[in-house]
């Protein structure tokens, strides 16, 4: 080796301490100075551990003030490098000693590194090959965005999501009935929104009361990180009044914010309008109340925001309940140029009468008549029906028939139905839900509380909290005393939860400290211990109070909740639900009995209501029941009587005793109930039903993120990813596993990891009754960042191994190389379903042969060995010209594979582009739900796609050398 000073070399041992600089020479050492660690080290000359540091034409390099060139020219002058190059922030033309270098130094290129002594662990090496191909295949999987919620596998769910979530800009209604799950369809589209690319600002837009559900849904549910915006917040924005006050909006880019306090502060809603957001979401859309150039405040805002933002979802369980103006005018957010006028939509609605008779007639396994038939040509083109309307009347097999008739309904549905904007399911046509038994419990008023009662009338105070929370006001006059060694509800429950020891009981009050009174009773007087969740305690102690009573054998037997038991969570593992205090809203009871009430239920749902005779309870107790029948089904226009007979209720309410148009009031309900529910039955469209509902297709979705689960893969590929980055593994419980930051890790803050620690579970079930576990799938931000962090960065780059194999001569080279196909392009244009980045390996031998077909990864892989760095330095440098020989053969083998990946994704790209661009314009002849813009994004879409698939490059991402020996296998 030839020492300057001034030459630039780094450690073969310590290529921690950087770039190294020779600042003397002698006969027999050398002395380096590496400044980036403030160490010196002297060398014997003759076996100095350096490696000389020399850049190519086209490498880029850094300054030591911080700024990059790229090489155009190298040269020497008197042992020392002298760079000619062009700068990458500015393009001007410099030369730069090698004196001037960066003290810290990174190769990007594997060989560089390689011949750098940059040299890995040959396992990392294989983790890197994997994690590429993994990564490769989530890029292309069709569940991408859809397996990795907190939830059960619902079909329609998932059929709804994976519609409209694959759609450019989506604009739809959801409006599935209450406890059908539009909160995780929302979650779903705008899942696979962000992970294509689509879609980075999120506005989503609820009554005051649903925000902390919608907040912890997001973060429980996807993992999803939202901001919470209310005027507080706002206000830390203002600044100075010299200062330009910024938009407190454009300081996130995922907000969640409450409709009423938009509406109570005009200027805050001008600000969202000037803040640029891809989606909004706006839950209980049905409030958004419009007539003929009349909207209110909540439509005109919505509506206003809705014109700027290109993607919109609506929620609401009652599309039609207010009526169908209040309908079209949502309809009418969505698409305002399609719906434009009321009563053309009215019209239009009529003919769709002989689109659902047709697809009721194909539904039925009777045979077609003539008028039938005739129907179904006039529907569709004749391309689209004559070939199966003669496969049905052909004597080929039943399969062969209804596959036909499959294909027909859903051409049917594709050119005439209505599912483009709207997607609604009905418990009835849903099946899997429980049955709902109500048990009344009917006690007496202890006097207590209505002595307490009168003494507040005495001094002229209010008593409406003593209407429905008697203790609260007792509590209130004497705060010493225990109202629970009194009243008869806490005797009741106390034999209730001995007659069914062991089962699971979930009771719901409306405050806090009612709950927390009721856990110490139960534990003073009867030595019950129960849960508790309240609003008082943290997220942590709430989800270690839930997963405490979601323990089968050692769990509580009872959870105490405040009002916010019934926002969010679901219990349905426990079939016995307690209303210790009656919700004095329909929409409250139902959210309350849905955290029970829910797809997956097995047993029946016992509801019960301990409610003192003769009082407030009572009556809303019977109107419930008796005018709603809220507690032994679902009441999609419980709101609207509520809001219509909320006056009368008032009077009963203060007056329990005297019940004179009681009845008159019960009978009342009970009939407009009846004539909503039946007017809702008229209306239902059995069409859209079909659509929405996604029939065998989104069963065999479900079926697929389930069988795609029983894979070991993940969690093969999690406990690896886990052990390179140095996290601590601790079994945790029954399919869960503690993993916990240590002092070794390869990265200091790894992405989601908590300084505590995470307990995770691969197990969908599990994670579903243990909300503290979290439920890991190949969407969970630990994996994806994951994957990234070992796919964007250096680890498992180059490597070198031993092969012992005696049927090769020892010192035989075999070079493994993984190419990476990949394609530049804006995200949004999703080009990753045709063309991910593909890896492409190679492994040559000595005469540039491609073994790769001959000779399998993973069996190669069980066969190699380690090798000592020390050995592998000194072999890369033996064969250095023939492995730089052998990459250079590689180069020529990869320009023919990348050239055939490159036309079949491009031909990928045609098939699926040309044919949702066809389908569009055919609809688009019959079905005016059709944007023209969808058109037109679509067609650019396909053109441009194409275009970038052709331009697509190679780079040569990780190598490994493997050197034969004779040593047994």
């Amino acid at each position: 080796m030839s020492f300057q000073i001034g030459q630039r070399w780094i450690s073969e041992s310590e290529s921690e301490l950087g770039l190294g600089l020779i600042v003397g020479v002698d006969v027999r050492r050398v002395t380096i100075l590496f400044p980036a660690a403030q160490e010196q080290r002297v060398y014997a000359k003759a076996a100095a551990p350096l490696i000389r540091v020399s850049f190519q034409v086209q490498d880029i390099i850094t300054h030591h003030e911080g700024w990059q060139a790229k090489v155009l020219e190298v040269m020497e002058n008197n042992g020392l490098l002298i760079y000619q190059g062009e700068r990458c922030d500015n393009g001007q033309r410099i030369v730069l000693a090698e004196t001037e270098l960066a003290q810290r130094i990174a190769f990007g290129k594997p060989q560089d590194r390689l011949f750098a002594a940059q040299i890995d662990r040959s396992d990392r090496f294989a983790l890197r090959y994997r994690s590429l191909c993994y990564q490769q295949a989530q890029f292309r999987s069709a569940l991408r965005g859809l397996r990795g919620v907190r939830a059960g596998l619902i079909p329609h769910q998932l059929h709804i999501a994976r519609e409209v979530g694959r759609r450019i800009a989506p604009r739809v209604l959801l409006a599935d009935e209450v406890g059908l799950g539009k909160t995780l369809e929302a979650g779903m589209i705008l899942q696979q929104q962000l992970f294509s690319g689509r879609v980075e600002r999120v506005l989503i837009i609820v009554p005051e009361n649903l925000q902390h559900q919608w907040l912890v849904e997001m973060l429980r549910r996807f993992n999803l990180h939202f901001s919470l915006f209310d005027e507080a917040r706002c206000t830390d924005f203002e600044g100075t009044e010299e200062e330009e006050k910024p938009n407190p909006f454009s300081s996130e880019s995922m907000i969640i914010c409450a409709l009423d306090w938009l509406l109570a502060r005009p200027e805050r809603a001008e600000q969202l309008y000037r803040a640029e957001f891809d989606l909004l979401i706006m839950d209980e859309a049905h409030h958004l109340s419009w007539t003929q150039g009349k909207p209110n405040r909540a439509y005109a805002l919505v509506e206003g925001l809705a014109h700027n933002i290109p993607a919109l979802l609506l929620l609401s369980a009652t599309p039609e309940q207010l009526g169908r103006e209040s309908h079209f005018a949502r309809l009418r957010l969505l698409d305002p140029h399609r719906f434009h006028d009321y009563q053309a939509f009215l019209e239009e609605q009529q003919q769709y009468r002989p689109v659902a008779e047709a697809v009721q007639a194909l539904l039925k396994d009777s045979v077609l008549d003539e008028r039938q038939k005739k129907v179904l040509a006039q529907l569709l083109a004749p391309q689209d029906s004559e070939l199966l309307l003669s496969r049905i009347d052909s004597n080929v097999d039943e399969n062969k028939q209804m596959q036909a008739k499959q294909q027909l309904i859903q051409r049917l549905i594709d050119r005439h139905g209505t599912g483009r904007l709207l997607f609604r399911n009905t418990r009835r046509g849903v099946k899997g839900f429980p049955r709902r038994i109500y048990r009344p419990i009917s006690l007496e008023m202890p006097q207590q509380y209505r002595n307490a009662a009168r003494v507040m009338a005495l001094l002229g105070e209010k008593v409406e909290e003593a209407l429905f929370y008697p203790e609260r006001l007792f509590q209130q006059i004497n705060p010493d005393a225990e109202w629970w060694c009194f009243d008869p509800r806490l005797d009741w429950l106390s034999a209730f939860l001995k007659s069914v020891r062991q089962e699971k009981v979930l009771l719901i009050c409306r405050h806090a400290d009612s709950a927390v009174q009721l856990a110490r009773a139960l534990r003073e007087k009867e030595g019950i211990h129960g849960a508790l969740f309240h609003e008082n305690m943290s997220l942590t102690e709430r989800d270690r109070a839930a997963a405490y009573f979601a323990e089968e054998e050692s769990g509580a037997q009872i959870l105490l909740c405040s009002h916010i038991g019934s926002e969010g969570r679901n219990f349905q593992f426990a079939s016995h639900l307690i209303l210790f205090d009656l919700p004095t809203h329909p929409d409250l009871l139902e959210q309350a009995i849905g955290r029970l009430d829910r797809i997956g239920q097995c047993k029946d749902i016992q509801i019960h209501v301990p409610y003192f005779a003769h009082s407030a309870q009572s009556i809303l107790a019977q109107w419930y029941h008796l005018g709603l029948n809220a507690f032994e089904a679902t009441c999609p226009a419980g709101a609207l009587l509520f809001e219509k007979c909320g006056q009368k209720l008032q009077s009963f309410y203060r007056h329990p005793d005297k019940l004179e148009g009681f009845d008159a009031l019960l009978e009342e309900t009970r009939n407009e109930r009846l004539s909503l529910h039946n007017e809702l039955e008229r209306g239902r469209d059995r069409l859209l039903e079909i659509h929405s509902n996604g029939g065998a297709a989104a069963q065999q979705l479900a079926a697929d993120i389930a069988q795609e689960e029983q894979s070991p893969a993940l969690s093969e590929f999690a406990l690896n990813l886990f052990d390179l980055i140095g996290l601590e593994q601790e079994d945790s419980g029954e399919k869960s596993i503690l993993i916990s930051p240590s002092a070794t890790m390869l990265v200091p803050d790894f992405p989601g990891l908590k300084e505590e620690g995470l307990n995770i579970t691969f197990d969908r079930q599990l994670a579903l009754a243990r909300e503290e576990l979290e439920f890991i799938s190949w969407d969970h931000p630990l994996i994806r960042q994951g994957l990234d962090l070992i796919c964007g960065g250096d680890i498992g780059k180059t490597a070198v191994a031993l092969l012992p194999n005696k049927a090769l001569p020892p010192g035989t080279i075999l070079l493994e190389l993984i190419y990476c196909v990949e394609v530049q392009a804006p995200k949004q244009l999703q080009l990753s379903r045709f063309l991910p980045p593909t890896p492409i390996r190679l492994l040559l031998d000595a005469k540039g042969n491609d073994l790769a077909e001959k000779v399998a990864f993973e069996g190669l892989e069980k066969q190699l060995k380690p090798m000592k760095k020390n050995s592998a330095i000194q072999i890369v440098k033996m064969t250095k010209e023939r492995i730089l020989g052998l990459i250079a053969e590689a180069e020529k083998n990869m320009a023919r594979q990348c050239r055939q990946i490159c036309a079949q994704a491009g031909a990928e790209a045609q098939l699926q582009l040309g044919a949702e661009l066809e389908r569009l314009q055919a609809l688009s002849a019959v079905n005016k739900n059709i944007r023209p813009q969808e058109i037109q994004s679509l067609a650019r879409l396909k053109e441009q796609s194409l275009a970038l698939i052709e331009q697509a490059v190679w780079r040569l991402d990780s190598l490994r050398l493997i050197l034969t020996n004779n040593e047994p296998r």
